[in-house]
């Protein structure tokens, strides 16, 4: 197994040895969009806030935990679950030099014949013990207190509209028993539920299930920016009930971050509760918008309202074939308020929802909320966009989740599914204004002209050290070298270009 170093930043001793012709690795620097986004990281303090808050299983902290954390974050970058993939943290120089540190393996490129041992070692199996001795339920506690606290006061919840998405989904795992948080469930190839009982005798017979969690997620949605970052989740069985765990990421949200923030909650059937729909309504003050089910009450009631002359269907959208005929129109209407839901003790607004296409086929159905839209498009443009936020969701579920699960332990699992949540969160935080772009820009232009480094600079590792040298300082060092030295680096370099000797 590649063991994992800790490099050190000591460029009195990395000059030393390149004047000696003894050096293992080097580098041109790079600006590289990870190392923009952890600049932006350190402009903000995230990493050293991560270090104060995050629930540490060390009494001891012979590695920063902020490091360690700033791992998992590139490790999701890189799209993988296992330590060991981690080929380097960071490849700036004006970053390394400001953290003064690099992290990258041992094998796969770095000399193995030091004689004396690694002062600084850290192998994958403790950075990865690190983050299993984690609880998972203690990660998701951090994940939906401190970390929303922390986007809160950095301005990921300033989105006027205050929208927010409630919805459910399966992450299947491998086929292994020893994945005891898991379910087993009848899913498609596509994670889908499948109904067994349509299926013939035979086919059930044959019909493989499939291992999942289930992650219940609360999202908040800017239409304007046409972003979404994850407000909260909750990681446990496939078969588990998702209404319970949902209504209480909201409970959770509004006691954290305070009332006001979210003020429309767009959900799946899943969360269909009167209940808890009037509760939110009452005590937190949001509206939810909610698709019906066929057989409810309030939907039978909009239906028998719809054929009263008064209801106006309006065409919201219509789709054309390639001769610009029209071969589908999905129209809706306002139906009013409707009080039938004995459950719900506030009155909802019903919007119908009906698609008629060219070959004479219907379809029918409906949207609840209670808020009150003066125009019926405005309630289906909005579930529109929670669908849309579907399909990104499946993206991201099938870069970073499906496949990525590398160990059984909950725990491991836990860590791995909330950082893929923070990782993509703190991505859309970097990004989602101009005024973020900014101040990006201006930390990483600041640390260039502060280090008088920028992209024109060398990285050299040796043994346990790194450091960082403008061209001209690096290129002065190589032409001065004695004799010996000079046929050393030279026997170096042509190892170098045969092996193609890979960054740390």
């Amino acid at each position: 197994m590649d063991e994992m170093i800790l490099f050190q930043e000591n460029k009195v001793e990395v000059r030393r040895r390149l004047k000696d012709g003894r050096i293992d690795y080097l580098d041109l620097t790079s600006w590289s969009f990870q190392d923009r986004l952890f600049g932006f990281l350190i402009e903000e303090r995230f990493l050293e806030w991560c270090g104060s808050s995050y629930p540490t299983p060390r009494e001891r902290e012979n590695i920063p935990v902020w490091f360690l954390l700033g791992c998992a974050v590139q490790m999701k970058l890189h799209r993988t679950a296992a330590f060991q993939r981690l080929e380097y943290l960071l490849r700036s120089g004006s970053i390394l030099t400001r953290v003064k540190f690099n992290i990258g393996l041992k094998g796969g490129g770095f000399n193995s014949k030091n004689k004396k041992g690694r002062e600084i070692p850290i192998d994958q199996d403790t950075a990865r013990k690190f983050f299993t001795d984690t609880e998972a339920s203690k990660i998701e506690n951090w994940y939906n207190t401190d970390v929303q606290k922390w986007l809160r006061t950095h301005r990921g919840y300033s989105d006027k509209e205050g929208i927010f998405i409630l919805d459910p989904t399966l992450i299947p795992v491998p086929d292994n028993p020893n994945y005891k948080g898991a379910a087993l469930l009848p899913l498609d190839k596509e994670g889908n539920y499948v109904d067994v009982k349509k299926l013939s005798p035979e086919e059930r017979k044959k019909f493989k299930y499939t291992r999942a969690y289930k992650l219940t997620m609360l999202l908040h949605y800017s239409r304007q920016d046409d972003y979404f970052m994850f407000a909260g989740g909750h990681l446990g069985r496939g078969d588990e009930s998702g209404l319970k765990r949902g209504e209480e990421l909201v409970d959770h949200f509004v006691s954290q971050v305070g009332k006001g923030v979210i003020k429309l909650l767009i959900m799946d059937r899943e969360f269909i509760d009167g209940t808890m729909i009037a509760r939110f309504k009452k005590v937190h003050g949001i509206d939810c918008l909610v698709p019906l089910k066929s057989n409810m009450h309030a939907l039978i009631d909009a239906l028998g309202i719809s054929r009263l002359e008064d209801v106006k269907w309006v065409v919201n959208r219509e789709v054309k074939d390639e001769k610009g005929r029209v071969v589908e129109i999905e129209e809706v209407a306002g139906v009013g308020k409707v009080e039938s839901w004995e459950s719900c003790e506030v009155p909802l607004y019903i919007v119908l929802v009906r698609t008629r296409k060219s070959n004479g086929k219907q379809e029918l159905w409906a949207l609840a909320s209670t808020k009150i839209f003066d125009d019926p498009r405005s309630a289906r443009k909005l579930y529109t966009g929670r669908m849309q936020i579907e399909e990104r969701i499946d993206q991201i579920k099938n870069c970073w989740w499906v496949g990525c699960f590398t160990t059984p332990n909950f725990n491991a699992d836990g860590v791995h599914v909330f950082f893929v949540l923070l990782t993509y969160t703190l991505i859309q935080l970097y990004l989602k204004s101009t005024h973020h772009e900014e101040l990006a820009t201006k930390t990483i232009e600041s640390l260039r002209q502060e280090e008088r480094l920028g992209k024109d600079a060398v990285i050299v590792y040796a043994e346990k050290y790194f450091a960082v040298f403008d061209v001209d300082e690096y290129t002065e060092i190589i032409l001065y070298l004695r004799e010996e030295a000079r046929l050393r680096m030279c026997r170096w370099i042509k190892r170098f270009r045969r092996n193609k000797i890979r960054a740390p």
